[in-house]
């Protein structure tokens, strides 16, 4: 099996007009594992293994985050309840799912996986298991628990029985775990109504990070809170309090209205 530079350039190459440069360096790292793979089971010898292992990795920019204003979350909610054509079960369970995602920075992920015995209504907090299977607790304000316990009424899953404690906490009407799939379109689907359209569940993840940023709080409890495992994966929010400080010298600075 053959791979040098001259190769995977020209690879790279063919694939210049459909992929960016982050996509390739998906693929790359997928093909990086792949050969590891083979160099461990002795089907290829260490020059072919290092001219994929040293071959440089595209350079990117990071996007800028999206996220959402306190007011649009309120307006998406509203939206919610006065949709005619769902039934107040499901409107209870879609208001819950967004406020959620947007008061406790969880991954599509992560909030598709939490079980309802992982919910400590008490204390406003849940547990998550994050990437790579690490565990850490995030929590919610009370609106949102009043939501969650107004789903899981409607559910007939509060007053909590036993017998629901292994239940995922989002389902369908028939107690069917909703998928990824399903949580990703309810969640458009409802930021549609305010035409964001090319906003989906992490852009909550996202407003959640910047709402905490803009009202001091550190990068580092950031951080803890959103499961990184990299301080450079959460200064990317740091944006976010360059209008925020334009507007304080804007206000308190001597020569800030010239």
């Amino acid at each position: 099996m053959k791979a040098n530079k001259e190769i995977i350039f020209d690879f790279q190459s063919s694939l210049q007009d459909s992929v960016g440069p982050r996509s390739f360096a998906r693929i790359l790292s997928a093909l990086r594992t792949f050969y590891k793979f083979l160099h461990m089971e002795n089907l290829i010898n260490d020059i072919v293994f290092n001219e994929i292992k040293l071959y440089p990795s595209p350079k990117y920019k990071k996007s800028i985050p999206t996220f959402l204003s306190k007011n649009q979350i309120e307006e998406i909610i509203k939206k919610i309840d006065s949709d005619t054509k769902e039934d107040d079960s499901v409107k209870a369970r879609n208001k819950a799912l967004i406020m959620l995602f947007f008061t406790s920075g969880l991954r599509l992920n992560e909030l598709n996986s939490i079980k309802i015995r992982d919910i400590d209504f008490s204390n406003n907090s849940l547990k998550v298991v994050g990437k790579g299977n690490k565990q850490r607790m995030a929590s919610f304000d009370n609106y949102t628990k009043d939501l969650i316990i107004q789903y899981l009424t409607y559910f007939k899953k509060y007053p909590l029985v036993k017998k629901a404690y292994d239940d995922n906490l989002f389902v369908h009407k028939n107690n069917k775990a909703l998928s990824r799939y399903n949580i990703q379109y309810i969640v458009m689907k409802n930021l549609k109504k305010l035409t964001l359209n090319t906003y989906g569940p992490h852009a909550l993840r996202h407003s959640f990070a910047t709402h905490l940023l803009n009202n001091g709080v550190g990068l580092n409890a950031i951080k803890s809170l959103l499961g990184h495992e990299s301080l450079s994966s959460t200064q990317i929010y740091t944006h976010v309090g360059v209008s925020k400080l334009k507007e304080a010298i804007k206000k308190a600075h001597p020569r800030g209205e010239k």
